[in-house]
């Protein structure tokens, strides 16, 4: 489904409706497809196959909801806010929100408004409703966001308030790279998400990985040097994945498998090691748990550059001849 989602087109996802609609409780993976590559038929068709009484029916993944919004169905808005709103579980709220961020929202920008004020400051809240924030057109939710999850919402919760603060833009920026380097947000946080929701947010403003990667070695103390690298592992793990977050908004990484090698691992004398692991090494100790992770993403790395020069190559015909 990956490579379909970066390579392929709307044959595909007309292709593949018929398909996830005959048992879409079993084939949610197919909706990153008609989200990518679908157009507004194709959203008509979702609508009114997968939704029922303005709720999604039994068994519909809630992944329908955001390809709703990519695919820019305005009529869908209302229902997407509903779920949004009061989400069933996680995933309903998530997905309902995704959806949202590709719409103009005109017609519920106050209820959001209302719902953020309500919540603001808790430490539990529906996770992606900070998302929203930008959709209420009020530019000081931004500072609003970097305080809620700085001195009120929990860690576990967060997902949101990182995406909404990276959806301010590039007045954002400065906040979002603080964040990332700022143990309360725990940016690493793989178990909660947060990880995943940092690199859509790097990706939403267009950072460089060049750029993170020289913050990171700013550190001095060992402390800050460790808790950096284990945010930027999780990033360069996710640059390397290239996964698409379903945002409109996200860029694709410009750096190749093999500039990323380059950068991260590559030494510039051969007498010393001054690599991110050699860097690390000398800094943490060469027993750190850390640097295992590294030496994986380096090989990761290497496997993918080798996978995408053999995609460059021309094929080659039966009869021997370019």
């Amino acid at each position: 489904m990956d490579v379909v989602v970066r390579h392929g087109s709307r044959a595909d996802a007309e292709a593949l409706l018929p398909v996830f609609l005959a048992a879409p409780e079993e084939r949610a993976e197919l909706v990153r497809v008609l989200a990518r590559h679908g157009d507004a038929a194709l959203a008509g068709r979702l609508l009114a196959e997968c939704v029922d009484a303005g709720r999604l029916r039994p068994g519909v993944p809630a992944e329908v909801l955001s390809a709703l919004g990519i695919l820019e169905l305005e009529n869908a808005e209302e229902l997407l806010w509903t779920h949004a709103a009061k989400p069933d579980d996680h995933d309903i709220g998530l997905h309902a929100a995704l959806g949202l961020l590709h719409l103009p929202c005109t017609g519920v920008r106050e209820e959001i408004a209302r719902a953020l004020e309500k919540h603001e400051g808790q430490a539990f809240f529906p996770e992606f409703l900070p998302a929203l924030a930008t959709k209420t057109q009020d530019p000081s939710w931004l500072h609003r966001l970097v305080a809620w999850g700085e001195q009120g919402a929990s860690t576990d919760c967060n997902g949101g308030l990182v995406l909404g603060i990276a959806m301010h833009g590039q007045v954002a920026d400065t906040e979002f790279r603080r964040l990332l380097w700022n143990p309360r947000w725990e940016a690493e946080g793989g178990g909660t998400g947060t990880d995943f929701w940092a690199y859509a947010g790097c990706r939403v403003l267009g950072l460089d990985l060049a750029q993170l990667h020289a913050e990171v070695r700013q550190a001095t103390e060992p402390a800050d040097a460790r808790h950096r690298l284990a945010v930027f592992h999780g990033l360069a793990k996710r640059w390397a994945e290239r996964r698409w977050p379903a945002l409109s908004a996200a860029s694709e990484p410009r750096e190749s498998h093999r500039e990323m090698l380059a950068l991260l691992f590559g030494w510039s004398t051969p007498h010393r090691d001054d690599s991110l692991t050699g860097w690390a090494a000398d800094l943490l100790g060469h027993d750190d748990p850390l640097l295992a992770k590294l030496y994986a993403l380096e090989a990761e790395l290497d496997l993918r550059m080798h996978h995408e020069l053999e995609s460059e190559e021309p094929a080659s015909r039966p009869d021997g001849r370019w």
